[in-house]
């Protein structure tokens, strides 16, 4: 590795209205173009470049995070930054933050995956809602990116955590509606609102049954489903309880089950078989969260779902655009007979 002079490869110009920080970003980059630095060439450190111009040590570290998060420069700790690439076109280099990978999300990955043009190179990591590894993760690896799609996890400390991160460039996705969309700009679920939405609409169907469950497991995350359940609840169309499972010996014949955890859909079908129930008509049955299992088990699992592929689009035309907007994901119910 060479290296070379501060003084030979940034030019600084106080009067041009280009904040400094910019322009240290375009004499690296125009000295990559121009074939005066080359690949593994070694950087002025930060200290050189602000003693030589007389600059704030922040504005050149800000100039070098953003040449590492578009994949042209790296550091090498004890030894400095370094040319990385000499493709200096800007691209978006997205940091996704899930929870979980579960097999609808693997339909929202693919959906965001392939609407992003070739321009954008887009990592996946997640924090198992872990806040530990949630701070862990966007505190270690945020400045290796430029953009920022982030499933959050619901916490009092998590406005906090994404602050560290370029607010322009950082969408959400998927959780935090009422928690979070004064802040920032993404596609949601309204959980509340789409339970409540889709039980009224399905009034006739609900009237079947003479009992509604709303099986929701302890640890679930997102307790806004269970705010909407009990003010479907309150209409008095049919009587509601909230469990956090079901055994065999609590089923009745015209019961109704809206069930979050796969587990739990597995006891159930296993309960109606064993007591030779069909489904959609001894008992009721949905499931949440769409997935391509879910419509050949049995005869088919009703389901009430987010439209991921819609939320994935949808999301990578914000990235894209650049657009800071709040967006609340279509949800639908798929009726496969089984309620």
């Amino acid at each position: 590795m060479k290296g070379k002079a501060a003084i030979d490869l940034i030019q600084i110009d106080p009067s041009l209205t280009t904040p400094v920080y910019k322009q240290i970003v375009q004499s690296i980059s125009r000295n990559i173009d121009n074939g005066i630095l080359n690949k593994d060439d070694m950087l002025p450190s930060v200290n050189q470049i602000a003693a030589e111009f007389s600059l704030a040590r922040g504005s050149v570290f800000t100039a070098y995070n953003e040449l590492r998060s578009s994949g042209i420069i790296d550091s090498i700790p004890g030894k400095g930054y370094f040319v990385l690439s000499t493709e200096t076109r800007q691209k978006k280099k997205i940091f996704l933050l899930f929870s979980t990978f579960t097999p609808y999300k693997e339909i929202l990955y693919n959906a965001l995956l392939n609407n992003l043009p070739e321009t954008c190179a887009l990592d996946i990591y997640f924090h198992h809602h872990s806040m530990r590894m949630f701070e862990t993760l966007i505190r270690e690896q945020s400045a290796y990116y430029n953009t920022y799609v982030i499933m959050p996890e619901v916490n009092d400390n998590t406005l906090g955590i994404l602050s560290k991160l370029d607010l322009k460039h950082t969408f959400l996705l998927d959780v935090g509606l009422r928690e979070y969309r004064e802040n920032y700009p993404g596609v949601y679920q309204n959980f509340e609102k789409d339970i409540f939405s889709i039980l009224m609409d399905s009034e006739q169907l609900v009237r079947k049954y003479k009992r509604l469950f709303l099986i929701f497991p302890d640890g679930s995350r997102t307790r806004d489903i269970i705010s909407g359940f009990q003010k479907f609840g309150r209409k008095k169309i049919i009587a509601t309880e909230l469990k956090s499972g079901v055994g065999a010996g609590d089923i009745q014949k015209g019961d109704a089950f809206i069930i979050i955890d796969d587990n739990n859909l597995v006891d159930v079908i296993h309960a109606a078989r064993e007591k030779g129930w069909q489904l959609g008509k001894d008992i009721g049955v949905i499931s949440y969260n769409e997935s391509p299992l879910k419509s050949v088990v049995g005869n088919g699992i009703t389901t009430i779902t987010t439209d991921f592929v819609a939320m994935g689009k949808t999301m990578a035309e914000m990235v894209v655009s650049g657009k800071r907007e709040v967006v609340e994901n279509p949800f639908v119910m798929i009726d496969r007979k089984s309620f």
